[in-house]
């Protein structure tokens, strides 16, 4: 995570800092600083994104990857269009696509408690890259109003 990341600028910030990680899966949250650039020219946020997918993918071929939507700000229909090709470019390299409009609130208690009766009864399952993104932005907006960290989150 880095404060005020343009697509642009992502790929060369990933081979910096998280290339030598060769992460097993990765939650991508960009956009909201490429408002002016997406709508002066798609096709150029649609390839910067792709070389970040790119480079991911040269640290780890099988790393797991879930694209997250912007959130929306008064219905822009800049965003609306990003977040579609956004969904695109997820469905095109075989991502998951977390569309945070449907992201529903998150409940840490009975989570846990699921999780650790599942552990107890020997199922020791990888949760898909999408229930993970799902929980943490879950999580990060129940929280926003309490504290400024969440908000950092969720970006």
């Amino acid at each position: 995570s880095a404060k005020n990341l343009t697509v642009k600028e992502a790929a060369a910030y990933f081979e910096e800092n998280a290339a030598s990680l060769k992460p097993e899966g990765i939650i991508i949250h960009l956009g909201e600083k490429d408002r002016a650039s997406f709508q002066a020219n798609p096709s150029v946020f649609d390839r910067n994104y792709l070389s970040l997918i790119e480079a991911v993918k040269k640290a780890n071929r099988k790393c797991r990857i879930a694209l997250v939507s912007i959130a929306e700000n008064n219905n822009e229909t800049s965003f609306a269009a990003m977040n579609a090709h956004i969904k695109a470019l997820a469905a095109s390299v075989q991502a998951s696509f977390i569309n945070l409009d449907k992201v529903k609130l998150w409940h840490p208690e009975a989570s846990k408690a699921a999780s650790l009766f599942a552990r107890n009864m020997g199922l020791n399952v990888r949760k898909p890259l999408n229930d993970v993104a799902e929980i943490l932005y879950s999580y990060a907006y129940l929280e926003l109003e309490y504290s400024e960290a969440a908000a950092a989150i969720a970006g």
